[in-house]
């Protein structure tokens, strides 16, 4: 059985990389803590958008933020489908990607290495032969 999972990745702004697994029914963005996705830029409001989720994903929405949220260059002016590969922008300095990833739940998913430390293999390097060991031995 597939299921699809979704997720917002940071392309610019702080923490470039940084990856954001979507996994409320509403998930809400901004500056202050009590967000579910906490983003620590000057662009972003306190409470700057918030996702809706809904069959194959996600809506967003800007709750009235200062700088705007954009979709790929349009700001939002009410509720925008997501769709994979979309750039939400926060103002005009922190955009993420949307992303929604495919996973197979029954397959094999191979299991954690060990924790246990792997213990350094030690080969024994050859004995250096001084210029006059090597005259003795022609």
């Amino acid at each position: 059985m597939d299921s699809q999972s979704f997720q917002l990745v940071i392309r610019s702004g702080p923490e470039p990389g940084k990856v954001f697994d979507l996994l409320g029914e509403v998930v809400t963005i901004g500056r202050e803590i009590g967000n579910d996705i906490v983003i620590s830029d000057p662009e972003v409001s306190r409470k700057h958008a918030r996702l809706q989720a809904q069959e194959g994903g996600y809506i967003i929405e800007d709750a009235g933020s200062m700088n705007g949220t954009y979709v790929d260059g349009q700001r939002l002016l009410g509720p925008h489908i997501l769709r994979p590969g979309e750039l939400i922008m926060f103002g005009e300095s922190v955009g993420m990607v949307y992303e929604v990833s495919q996973f197979d739940q029954d397959a094999t998913i191979p299991s954690a290495p060990s924790s246990q430390p792997v213990p350094p293999t030690q080969h024994d390097a050859p004995t250096p032969v001084s210029p006059t060991q090597q005259e003795a031995t022609c």
